[in-house]
């Protein structure tokens, strides 16, 4: 039934718990294909164009960009050696909208996406990404509440 899976990730611990539910889904459903995806927005910095500047900025998304797909691969390896074909996805579009996009554009049958908690005006401030893919999204979306982590 889930023959691909997505699973967006944002390089936190809290994220990552979704893993575990992803391997169970696979292993029931006849998953063939998961596909790992880590939003990295590009640096908007003021519209004043100073070459130095730029280039800082260049080399430091560059820099996001390739530290967010070796977290993937990283991932990646644990689905692999199970025999799962996985594919990593970094997008430089803001995250739900990377997810939805994403998901519309290959054939995605559940994504399963982890929801960090926020309430009140957190939320209200930084938004939900889960809650714009839950509304937006042309597939199911299987939301996973993580455990508080001990620190």
């Amino acid at each position: 039934m889930y023959r691909h899976i997505l699973v967006p990730l944002d390089g936190s611990a809290l994220a990552e718990q979704v893993l575990p539910h992803v391997h169970a889904l696979a292993a029931n459903e006849g998953t063939v294909k998961i596909t790992l995806l880590r939003a990295v927005p590009p640096i908007f910095t003021t519209t004043v164009d100073y070459s130095g500047l730029l280039a800082a900025t260049t080399e430091a998304l560059n820099t996001m960009e390739q530290e967010a797909l070796e977290y993937l691969q990283h991932i990646a390896k644990q689905f692999q050696s199970e025999g799962y074909q996985v594919h990593t996805e970094v997008s430089a579009l803001p995250p739900a909208e990377a997810i939805i996009e994403y998901a519309e554009n290959h054939d995605v049958d559940l994504i399963v996406i982890a929801t960090h908690g926020r309430s009140g005006i957190s939320r209200w401030v930084f938004g939900s990404v889960t809650q714009k893919v839950v509304q937006a999204a042309p597939t199911p979306v299987l939301v996973i509440r993580p455990k508080e982590l001990k620190q």
